[in-house]
């Protein structure tokens, strides 16, 4: 059953929890990040599936956050506000308490932006060196011969750039 009415304190107070859970998110999507990004970069794309299941069901998790997130933002008056505009219009008392986890949210999202242009950075080198390979080397027939056609052309596009 839910409630009719909501206390401005309580739900400031599951506003900040609420932040707080994504910037544990973020936290965990960057670790896989680079996670991810030190498999690729060592070649040890076994681990890749793992990371991978893991960030989506991190990014899962982050959209239902967020789109708990924006409900109490609505109820606190804040409805499309950038955190900087929020601290503008809260009281001074709702400012100091938002200030250090809206520092803390922006430092973890920076870190996740750092580590997601690190794995396409290093996704790109992998990618362009598969291209290579599958296309520079050369063409060998059924029973392992040396083709004297052309080495195959790569099929392998580059959708990262």
């Amino acid at each position: 059953m839910s409630q009719t009415t909501h206390d401005p304190s309580k739900t400031l107070k599951d506003y900040i929890l609420i932040i707080k859970d994504l910037i544990s998110t973020a936290a965990s999507i960057a670790r896989t990040e680079e996670i991810k990004t030190a498999a690729v970069s060592e070649r040890r794309h076994e681990l890749l599936d793992d990371c991978i299941q893991e960030e989506q069901a991190l990014l899962l998790k982050l959209r239902g956050l967020e789109q708990h997130r924006i409900k109490l933002q609505k109820e606190l008056g804040w409805d499309g506000f950038t955190l900087s505009r929020i601290l503008e219009q809260a009281s001074p008392e709702q400012a100091e308490s938002l200030s250090p986890v809206f520092q803390e949210l922006d430092q973890q999202l920076r870190r996740l932006q750092t580590s997601r242009e690190a794995a396409e950075q290093i996704l790109k080198v992998r990618l362009h060196e598969l291209e290579i390979f599958s296309g520079g080397g050369a063409a060998y027939d059924n029973g392992g011969n040396l083709s004297q056609n052309s080495a195959p052309q790569s099929r392998i596009r580059n959708t990262y750039g």
